[in-house]
């Protein structure tokens, strides 16, 4: 269930597309994830920091999910 969890935190990290063309974020702002609040902050907004900070903070995001992936499958395959 670990393994699933982290993997699905990753992909949500790839979507994209389907927000952008479905909803385009709306209504108002429930469709937003992180890689589309980067996009809107910078080529919409024109905030190239806020979407520097963004961008940041989902790769940060993405690699602490990646370490405890990593940790859980190496458990699983010792055991």
């Amino acid at each position: 269930i670990a393994v699933v969890v982290m993997i699905e935190t990753i992909f949500l990290l790839a979507i994209f597309a389907e927000i952008l063309v479905t909803t385009s974020g709306g209504p108002g702002t429930a469709t937003t994830n992180l890689t589309y609040l980067i996009y809107v902050r910078a080529l919409l907004e024109w905030d190239v920091g806020g979407a520097s900070a963004g961008g940041v903070v989902a790769i940060i995001l993405a690699n602490i999910v990646a370490i405890f992936l990593i940790r859980t499958v190496a458990r699983n395959l010792d055991t």
